[in-house]
């Protein structure tokens, strides 16, 4: 019954970001810009060939096979963290991180690049070039969540 919670939790979030990303491709041209009910916060179309930055765009093999193989982790991390009891906090950070590496690996695989549409405005120009998707924000609030997981574990450990 818990790990179905999980599971859905993790297949909502990927086909939102899933939808989300195929909305922008739809819709949006190449770096247009569109303002949000949120303020300073705009929606763009910019198409990401390497990783963060476009780091290594000019390395398609090297991304899509080392973005497979750091998927792979996060699949063997899940079946180890979801046969452990308790640790319902970890557990959310895995369906978090799961579901924003299944977005962006499938961009990787299938698109050939990673559709990032969320953008914020600022006075600093390094800032507002900035731009990511939901499913970055998934990997890193499901790595934070992790992060504090086992910190929290170990703590109690010690005490015992």
């Amino acid at each position: 019954m818990v790990l179905t919670i999980y599971m859905g939790m993790f297949v909502v979030l990927a086909c939102i970001d899933m939808g989300i990303k195929q909305y922008i491709e739809d819709t949006f041209e190449e770096n247009e810009e569109r303002e949000t009910i949120l303020p300073r916060v705009v929606l763009r179309k910019v198409h990401n060939r390497g990783f963060a930055f476009n780091v290594l765009e000019r390395a398609p093999d090297v991304i899509r096979k080392s973005s497979l193989c750091a998927a792979a982790g996060i699949f063997f991390y899940d079946i180890w963290m979801f046969t452990r009891k308790k640790r319902a906090v970890g557990k959310v950070g895995m369906a978090l991180a799961s579901a924003g590496a299944v977005s962006n690996l499938y961009d990787r695989l299938i698109r050939k690049k990673v559709i990032d549409y969320v953008g914020v405005k600022s006075e600093r120009d390094s800032v507002s070039k900035l731009t990511a998707n939901l499913a970055d924000m998934y990997l890193t609030a499901g790595a934070l969540l992790c992060g504090i997981s086992g910190l929290a574990h170990r703590k109690r450990r010690k005490k015992i």
